[in-house]
């Protein structure tokens, strides 16, 4: 048994109210019906039981041979009685199944148009605020019934599992992911609880104070001289895309080649990102920028550090992290001009360097659309004309460390997947979509090949808001391929 991808999607477009009464009236349609089936499938079943009972009772009425004078045994006649149980049975599962199915359906029509979208975005800034005021008033507590949860869940989860897991002391506290950072940012920043109530950047604020501190500290050790260089692979790593799914996978594919987890004998190594340029029809050109996510490594620009640099809610702070200047200037060295319009796709650290981008070279660079994978790019002050479309997983952490939910907007759209065991019911309207190579156990789902998943979730739903996105998305890079620019960078001292 794998695992599965299931999506909710928030933003992406506003209904009128003609639109959303007409979504809610075929919901309630299919409810109502499904209401029925259930009523026949109880009144078939209750049918089948009262027959299953009739040949005990015929037996004994055939054993009174005549005493009675309304019936005997010549009067009495056998119905096959265990085939008429059988097909009620039958009827029975078969109105069961139907009654199921437009359950399913109703329940999709509302899942795949958003249409309790607000109401969920607003539970959910609403649970942010009320942890970040208790954790901040009662910090022992919070902390002690947080170990206490974290615990109980990698106990259970373990043992469903039939080995230790430490994924598990994460999983367990998903939902209070934003809660708890925005908290520890409000802490950082030295905000107090109302204050703090006020604002959704607490994060941000406390990611500037700390590398003010740290970058200096990095910049000594690992030096802040920085060399991009374009570089040429061996063999074809990313290719054409003309849709977000397909761009995604050339993300993926480059992300795991610099990190040797995967073998496409391109040459590539770590801290390399990917241009794209694509010509339209008329002469013009497009970009797609792809940056794959932090590796690590002692010299690549795309360190962890540099993700706290990217977090803060300073302009020049977040364009002097080192991956956010190497996108610049690997930009500048392909050529794009201020008004080619240009898609950027990343993720993790990846897509943080997108948002930044977009907010702080606004003015450089026509960005109309940013895809980010697991990223907290909520505070990001990315333009209204900008279109951006996140994809987050509900247990990743990585997405959350913003401590706080994405805008939504028309221009904002964000999918949210939620990964679980696939189902044994393929057949099943909310059958999630399958994870790519994912193991039996549980791991964590910020791995791109979640994203993807959920994304495609979301796209198989039919979501209006989606498919707008994606439309935009693809009218940006409507062209044919010119090349594939790769370029990469090095720190020094």
């Amino acid at each position: 048994m794998s695992w599965e991808v299931t999506a909710k999607v928030s933003g992406g477009c506003k209904y009128s109210t003609e639109e959303t009464e007409a979504y809610m009236r075929a919901a309630k349609a299919l409810s109502h019906q499904a209401d029925a089936l259930n009523r026949a499938h109880d009144s078939v079943r209750a049918l089948s039981l009262q027959l299953s009972s009739y040949p005990y009772a015929s037996s004994a009425i055939a054993s009174l041979s005549g005493s009675s004078p309304y019936c005997n045994a010549t009067d009495h006649i056998e119905l096959p009685y265990d085939q008429l149980v059988e097909q009620c049975d039958a009827h029975a599962s078969a109105l069961g199944a139907m009654a199921a199915r437009l359950s399913e359906l109703s329940a999709l029509i509302i899942r795949a148009q958003s249409l309790y979208s607000q109401v969920d975005d607003a539970g959910r800034r609403t649970l942010n605020e009320l942890l970040q005021v208790a954790i901040t008033s009662f910090p022992k507590e919070s902390i002690l019934a947080g170990a206490a949860m974290s615990a109980l869940g990698y106990v259970m989860g373990s043992t469903n599992e039939g080995k230790s897991n430490p994924i598990y002391l994460l999983d367990s506290l998903d939902w209070a992911q934003e809660g708890i950072m925005s908290a520890a940012g409000a802490a950082v920043s030295g905000y107090g609880k109302v204050k703090g109530l006020l604002r959704t950047d607490e994060v941000n604020h406390a990611a500037g104070t700390i590398s003010k501190a740290s970058s200096r500290g990095y910049n000594l050790i690992q030096g802040n001289n920085l060399t991009v260089t374009q570089v040429h692979p061996k063999t074809e790593v990313v290719r054409e895309s003309h849709n977000v799914g397909e761009a995604m996978e050339d993300l993926r594919r480059l992300a795991e080649e610099r990190l040797g987890k995967t073998d496409l004998d391109s040459g590539l190594d770590y801290g390399t990102i990917a241009i794209s340029k694509y010509r339209k029809s008329d002469g013009t050109n497009s970009w797609l920028v792809t940056i794959p996510g932090t590796d690590g490594k002692h010299d690549s620009p795309f360190g962890w550090p540099q993700n706290v640099e990217l977090m803060s809610s300073d302009s020049k702070q977040r364009m002097e992290a080192d991956s956010a200047r190497m996108v610049q200037e690997a930009m500048k060295q392909a050529g794009i001009k201020s008004n080619e319009p240009v898609a950027l796709i990343g993720h993790s650290q990846g897509g943080i360097v997108a948002a930044t981008i977009a907010s702080d070279l606004k003015d450089d660079y026509d960005i109309e659309h940013v895809v980010t994978a697991g990223s907290p790019v909520a505070n990001h002050p990315i333009p209204e004309k900008t279109w951006v479309t996140s994809v987050e997983m509900d247990d990743e952490l990585v997405a959350a460390l913003d401590g706080a939910a994405n805008p939504s907007s028309d221009h904002w759209l964000t999918v949210r997947g939620t990964a679980s065991k696939s189902s044994s019911n393929q057949e099943s309207t909310f059958a999630g979509t399958p994870v790519t190579d994912a193991p039996d156990n549980k791991e964590i789902t910020h791995w791109l090949k979640y994203h993807q998943a959920a994304y495609q979730n979301a796209t198989d739903m039919g979501s209006t808001a989606v498919n707008t996105h994606e439309r935009h998305f693809d009218e940006i890079i409507d062209g044919d391929l010119q090349e594939v620019m790769y370029f990469e960078g090095r720190m020094s001292k």
